[in-house]
């Protein structure tokens, strides 16, 4: 997968819109309002625990309480220093820890979990033993290390004084916390920051907010203003069309086949609809487009993929491992479990924060149909000509119940003759319903 190479910031009072680009194409698009990132060091308050979950809910002044589990020996009302594990999302809070961690190049300093781990990407055991040997003896009592990847190599010294400063950084959290009264956020790097530290390879910030500009430059000095009168940020680098896309419940592929994505109780579920194509060609013709909507619309957890039945148990083989390998440079950890008894193709990707139609769009509610309200129409009308009989009653609709009534002469023909009179069916487009009105004579 290429590197990140832009970023696209558009600013606006109480939120910005990122976009990543890698070889002038939108890969990822985030929205961020301000709210608890995972990493962010907080200063909360217990504001219940729950003994039989053995966790606890705690006051992080966001709009909802944080979850935090394993809070065996926590009590309401206790100050505690907590750390955001997972982002709030779908009407829950924030997932904190009490066990925080220091990220730094080489190590990440853990100061209440005890143990020194070494990342499994250094192979040599030469080295590992090296790494262990040199920070083993260096630890103090409860406090604990994790050797990252980047630490292969690396002198003692230069090991020795990342472990003092992430050491120092602590000592200096703790005495800050200790001055405030919770909720307090110690520290929460920007947005810009945490892309800076994700992709390294950035090279390229714009955006279209001259006030944030400064705040920007402070991250990123050779940041970008693209002035609004040249129009909308991203369509300046063609990527509004990737959003409104992103957005979308049905995404046209070419050769006449569909993406229709959907979810339901946390699971998103991804149809491929064949179009002109044969069911094997489409499914594999809509692989890459799949791995590229996952990073755009920041899918996670648990994912379905409903592809086409196949003859062959071993052409949907094939679909799978070109899943597989399509995902693999997703820089979110994203793993093809393998196929359902249906057929179905299931995945999951690491949760990172809500997805992008989670912070834009509204849960739409169930609607009554057309038919419904149609029919339903005819059924007030009844009721009120049995309530009160004599007059001549009609129905006022607008267009869609009217076209809906007229799909049903049977029930027309019916509702006639308990009436005992035509009727009549005015149009008013005003209306959300069937109405009853009385006719004059």
């Amino acid at each position: 997968m290429a590197r990140v190479e832009t970023l696209l910031i558009s600013a606006a009072p109480g939120e910005l819109r990122l976009a990543l680009l890698a070889e002038g194409r939108a890969v990822e698009f985030r929205v961020d309002r301000g709210a608890a990132a995972p990493g962010d060091l907080l200063l909360g308050r217990v504001l219940s625990v729950q003994r039989a979950l053995n966790a606890a809910f705690v006051d992080i002044g966001q709009p909802l309480p944080a979850f935090l589990p394993q809070a065996a020996g926590q009590t309401e009302g206790a100050r505690l220093l907590v750390q955001v594990t997972a982002a709030a999302r779908g009407g829950k809070g924030a997932e904190v820890t009490a066990s925080p961690s220091l990220q730094g190049g080489l190590l990440a300093y853990t100061p209440s979990r005890a143990g020194l781990n070494l990342s499994r990407r250094i192979l040599e055991e030469t080295e590992r033993s090296r790494l262990s040997s040199l920070l083993k003896g260096r630890l103090l009592p409860g406090e604990g290390v994790v050797v990252r990847t980047q630490a292969a190599g690396a002198s003692e010294q230069t090991l020795l004084d990342e472990l003092d400063r992430l050491r120092g950084d602590w000592l200096g959290l703790e005495a800050e916390a200790a001055a405030l009264q919770p909720p307090a956020r110690l520290r929460a790097p920007s947005p810009l920051a945490r892309l800076l530290a994700e992709h390294a390879g950035l090279r390229r910030v714009v955006t279209d907010d001259a006030a944030a500009l400064a705040a920007f430059k402070a991250d990123f000095p050779a940041a970008e203003l693209c002035p609004p009168r040249a129009g909308p940020l991203f369509e300046q680098f063609h990527c509004a069309d990737d959003w409104d896309r992103a957005l979308a419940p049905r995404l046209p592929l070419p050769g006449g086949g569909a993406l229709l994505f959907g979810t339901a109780a946390g699971i998103t579920v991804i149809d491929i609809d064949s179009g002109r194509s044969s069911p094997a060609e489409a499914n594999l013709a809509a692989v890459a487009e799949i791995a590229r909507q996952l990073r755009l619309r920041g899918l996670s957890g648990h994912v379905l993929v409903d592809v086409i039945p196949m003859r062959e148990r071993s052409a949907l083989a094939r679909v799978t491992e070109a899943l597989k390998q399509a995902v693999s440079g997703d820089p979110t950890p994203t793993h093809v479990v393998g196929t359902t008894p249906l057929g179905m193709i299931e995945l999951t990707r690491e949760r990172r924060g809500p997805a992008l139609a989670e912070m834009l769009l509204a849960e739409a509610a169930p609607q009554p149909s057309a038919d419904s309200l149609a029919l339903d129409g005819l059924r007030r009308l009844l009721r009120e000509a049995e309530a009160s009989p004599g007059r001549r009653r009609g129905l006022a609709a607008p267009a869609a119940l009217l076209e809906a009534l007229r799909r049903y002469p049977a029930a027309l023909a019916e509702t006639e003759r308990r009436l005992g009179h035509a009727l009549t069916l005015t149009l008013d487009a005003a209306l959300g319903q069937c109405e009853v009105i009385e006719e004059t004579p």
